[in-house]
């Protein structure tokens, strides 16, 4: 259920409150597309600036247009344990077909503390967990040894990782071979399927996801010169979308696109100019 081509979808805003109209155009394009399964509320989402309202509403739009046509997963990160949970609870209650819970962030737990906080959640909860270790974000680095023993919990299905050491994919391979490895860093992603990698949590796929769906097929199916020429293709545009924080560059992609405003909740900004000249000319390809 969660491999191959999966998207980090954004959060389409108009006049600060959530464009449940432009959500379902997108979500219907990603599955006609070709996307085999779609996250909700993740940081590409904006998830932590989204009311529980909001998140509510969005996780009941998104299982309504999926109508079990591809699994919708939700993001339920909190640096705090307890929010975390209550946040898998709400996705567990709406029907939601899996979570996506990040290691703690800003407050540095140790390892033990990882795992403490991926126990508590499983062991209050009834469903699929996907780990996610992105280093950048949450100060802290999910260990190999870590993930392997996070692993061993009957409901812990696969692990989102961002970070780019691909050496770890092999080690991870060896230790959990029936945890599913997902790509959280779409620069990477060639190189990372190729290490033994069973796909993506992808940024690039809110913008071309028929082709990172493409990709991650050649791959499967060893046709290795259309996975190279695909790779070659999406590069240029992986790069361009983390010129900025994400989901900046990938919020006015999609405004280009004509899908969504270029609308971000504060903190976050709009794009750059600069930014927004290289992704003009890029997109015309895309």
């Amino acid at each position: 259920m969660f491999s191959g081509s999966m998207v980090a979808l954004v959060t389409p805003f108009h006049d600060n409150f959530v464009d449940y109209e432009a959500l379902e155009k997108i979500i219907e394009w990603q599955i006609q597309s070709g996307t085999d399964a779609i996250l909700v509320c993740g940081s590409t989402g904006e998830g932590l600036l989204l009311s529980e309202n909001e998140r509510e509403k969005i996780i009941g739009c998104s299982l309504d247009v999926a109508k079990k046509r591809v699994p919708v997963i939700v993001g339920c990160s909190s640096c705090r344990t307890d929010d975390a949970l209550k946040l898998t609870k709400q996705a567990e209650k709406l029907g939601a077909d899996g979570v996506l819970l990040i290691a703690p962030f800003y407050v540095k737990p140790t390892q033990a503390g990882i795992i403490k906080h991926f126990t508590t959640v499983h062991e209050n909860s009834n469903i699929p967990i996907i780990m996610y270790n992105n280093p950048g974000r949450c100060a802290v680095d999910m260990s190999v040894e870590t993930i392997s023993e996070i692993a061993k919990l009957s409901r812990v299905v696969a692990l989102k990782d961002s970070n780019t050491n691909l050496a770890r994919v092999c080690f991870l391979k060896e230790r959990s071979p029936e945890l599913k490895l997902l790509s959280g860093d779409d620069p990477s992603l060639a190189g990372f399927l190729a290490h033994g990698g069973d796909g993506c949590i992808s940024v690039t796929a809110n913008v071309a996801p028929a082709l990172v769906k493409s990709l991650i097929s050649s791959w499967q199916s060893a046709n290795i010169q259309t996975f190279q020429r695909l790779a070659i293709k999406l590069a240029p545009l992986s790069e361009a979308l983390f010129l900025e924080p994400n989901p900046i560059p990938v919020k006015y992609a999609l405004f280009k696109k004509g899908l969504l405003a270029n609308e971000l909740r504060s903190p976050l900004t709009v794009a750059s100019q600069k930014t927004m000249n290289r992704l003009d000319e890029l997109l015309n390809q895309f």
